[in-house]
């Protein structure tokens, strides 16, 4: 067992009955001992030489050992010195010696005894000095439990854990059984820091460590890795169904609305399970497999729990190369923006452009955003490149209107992070200030998902926007997210259609329908449309047959860098279609 576990279970111990291994060759003596300290709630184990008291030390583990100097076989300094060697250097040895010359005292203390006690024994004071030895050992012991336990939950933190897990593989491999691992990671943990603050924030870490302590049985482990992240021990389990019983037990529980201070909040949590063998034989393989199907838990949508699959190996490697790749890009100015026109279909007249991402690789070319844009947002890069996209879409508006081109309008996406980690009225309201440029010059761009994501920070941000002059459209409508409610609660000026919808029509049927419905939800509302992905005349006379009002797509003209776009706005001005 290891010496962490040792730890915790012989602190415990010695706080009931601390035990000390007493070795001597004199039967009265051990029975002296024995009837002075057994009286002072010691237990004693005796010895009757040195090769018992090592047997002795290695099963108990004592909280001090008593050590005759002169025995027959090794004597107390030889054994001393190879209790030592075996690595208990934490249990202090006292000598008990007839022996007071110098060079006895100073060979106790070079084999690594603490004290001495001359024989003939004075009862007072070996009881004196036991128990104040037996005192500071288990208070140095209480310390050292500090250091493996979390504060806050006081759960077992990530060294006992790391402990933990390895003593469970080593018994599930010497009893042939299988053991589940589980990662739990609270769903949107740093939304409540930021709505609630961080007081809000432990309460609810320390709600979550109860629900899933008590959720499970009593030699299960639970630890708190750090942050808003668990992790539990499952052992003995006989099939994978074991843990998914367990697993969907738990997404239940932490299904739950936790009340912080004076208000609620819904919790949920994603999990991701490892199974030993089959996914790991050793502690290390194990934890990032279970953290790897983790995140995949997390990019299906959260409160769910995922599995680990090989395969996910080889996409998380691929995704970190990506990730890697795109900060690089971005410390290398390799992204770009190009402009997509958005025409008014009843007057053939552009009115705006949305603003895209690009990413020029040096080796590979153009890459389609479809391909990064993803990961951009997964990690912490949506953050400083979103605030790079803004300030150069009002440079551009600045740069056109400076060479002529007037009323120029541009919209810019904006992900869910953004709303979460970015103040982003500042953010656009320097933006505008430095370009010069007028706030209604711009348009946000936000998907359903992102309405529902956050539902109050987004809609107070999207209000105040609003309340600047910029207007507001709603992305990828049609996708399944948003409701009638939503389009009536936010404040939203235009809805896009997905070009899902414009791809089948007048073709199919089913799409038609949908878009003539969303037209005349639109029309009801008083919110303008705009459909995307528009390629052919054909689907461009349905769209005016139902008054749309605004098309983008192929049909007019593919997303161009801003001096591309200066002079397709010049040659194409009142003049396209």
């Amino acid at each position: 067992m290891s010496n962490v576990v040792s730890l915790f279970s012989d602190t415990q111990k010695y706080e009931e009955r601390p035990v000390v291994v007493l070795a001597d060759d004199d039967p009265s003596i051990r029975l002296m001992v024995r009837h002075v300290l057994e009286s002072e709630d010691f237990d004693i184990v005796e010895a009757a030489d040195g090769l018992e008291a090592i047997k002795a030390v290695e099963k108990h583990h004592p909280a001090l050992i008593l050590l005759d100097a002169v025995m027959p076989g090794i004597d107390g300094f030889t054994t001393c010195q190879q209790i030592k060697d075996k690595g208990h250097t934490d249990i202090p040895v006292m000598m008990i010696t007839g022996l007071d010359d110098d060079a006895s005292v100073e060979r106790a203390y070079e084999v690594g005894a603490i004290d001495f006690i001359t024989k003939p024994i004075k009862w007072a004071v070996l009881k004196h000095r036991v128990k104040s030895v037996v005192a500071k050992v288990i208070a140095e012991r209480k310390v050292q439990l500090l250091a493996y336990r979390d504060t806050l939950t006081d759960l077992p933190n990530r060294l006992l854990f790391a402990d933990r897990l390895e003593q469970a593989v080593i018994r599930s491999e010497r009893s042939r059984t299988s053991m589940a691992l589980m990662l739990v990671d609270i769903d949107d943990f740093k939304l409540v820091n930021d709505s609630f603050g961080h007081d809000a924030g432990d309460k609810l870490i320390k709600a979550v460590g109860q629900l899933i302590s008590r959720s499970l049985r009593r030699a299960d482990t639970i630890a708190r890795l750090g942050g808003d992240e668990f992790a539990v021990i499952i052992e003995g389990i006989d099939s994978p169904e074991d843990a998914i019983s367990i697993a969907d037990n738990l997404t239940t529980i932490l299904e739950h609305n936790v009340r912080l201070d004076d208000q609620e909040t819904y919790t949920s949590a994603s999990i991701g399970i490892a199974v030993y063998p089959d996914d790991g034989k050793d502690a290390r393989t194990l934890l990032k497999n279970a953290d790897t199907a983790m995140f995949r838990a997390k990019e299906s949508g959260r409160h769910c729990f995922q599995f680990y699959k090989p395969e996910m190996s080889v996409s998380a490697m691929e995704r970190l190369d990506l990730e890697n790749s795109l900060k690089a890009a971005f410390e290398n100015d390799e992204f770009l923006v190009h402009y997509q026109p958005v025409v008014d279909i009843h007057k053939n007249e552009i009115v705006s452009v949305e603003a895209l991402l690009r990413w020029q690789h040096p080796d590979k070319g153009m890459i389609h955003p479809s391909d990064f844009v993803s990961a951009i947002e997964d990690s912490g890069l949506i953050v400083a490149l979103g605030e790079w996209l803004i300030g150069t879409a009002c440079k551009q508006i600045r740069v056109w209107q400076d060479a002529g081109l007037k009323n120029q309008h541009v919209s810019i996406n904006l992900a869910p992070r953004q709303f979460k980690e970015q103040d982003l009225v500042s953010l656009f309201t320097q933006a505008i200030t430095e370009s010069g440029i007028e706030a209604s010059a711009l348009s946000v761009e936000v998907t359903e998902r992102t309405l529902i994501d956050n539902i109050g920070e987004v809609e107070v941000t999207l209000k105040k926007l609003r309340d600047m002059g910029i207007q507001v459209m709603l992305d990828d409508f049609g996708t399944g997210y948003a409701s009638l409610a939503y389009l009536k609660e936010f404040p939203v000026d235009v809805v896009k259609i997905d070009r899902a919808f414009i791809a089948g029509i007048p073709d199919n049927p089913e799409d038609s329908a949908v878009i003539d419905a969303i037209a005349g939800l639109t029309r009801g509302l008083k919110l303008q449309l705009l459909a995307e992905g528009v390629e052919n005349e054909r689907q461009l006379d349905v769209l005016k047959s139902i008054g749309c009002q605004y098309g983008q797509g192929y049909y007019w003209s593919k997303a161009l860098p801003g001096d591309e776009y200066e002079q397709f706005y010049m040659n194409q001005i009142y003049n396209i279609g």
